[in-house]
């Protein structure tokens, strides 16, 4: 852009230095130099139309660029959500299958320790009743 305006510069230096100093009558000279600033103003005219419409063009494919970004990322995204709700399934499964498994321990244990515990109660009173019926054999009087 500096090369361009530096170019530019130096163009209308080198013209306004040409036409002022061509041998003309003064109402020939102010006549070129208005045409000459015309052309000019027309020349500058384009190239600001051509940088507007590159930097258009510039602006439409930055666009087009974060619109491909944006729908990579929510691909990814959408992939991720995926695979945690995947993973998530496989978790509840899991805990699902080891509790099952747990309370089937727990219910084929437990009558067993019932079984245990009532046999040992039962051990225990007949212990008792035999030890009172000792007693009270050792006690009677004949």
């Amino acid at each position: 852009m500096r090369s361009t305006r530096d170019f530019l510069t130096g163009l209308l230096t080198g013209v306004a230095i040409g036409i002022l100093t061509a041998p003309r009558s003064g109402k020939e000279t102010r006549e070129k130099l208005v045409d000459e600033a015309n052309k000019r103003s027309e020349d500058l005219k384009d190239q600001f139309g051509k940088v507007k419409e590159q930097a258009g063009q510039y602006v439409d494919q930055a666009k087009d660029q974060f619109g491909k970004v944006k729908e990579q990322a929510n691909q990814y995204v959408g992939q991720v959500k995926d695979q945690a709700n995947q993973l998530v399934g496989q978790a509840k499964d899991q805990f699902n299958q080891t509790k099952g498994q747990a309370q089937s321990e727990f219910d084929a244990h437990k009558y067993e320790a019932k079984a245990d515990f009532n046999n040992a109660v039962e051990d225990t009173a007949d212990t008792a009743k035999s030890g009172i019926n000792s007693a009270k054999e050792s006690i009677k009087i004949d």
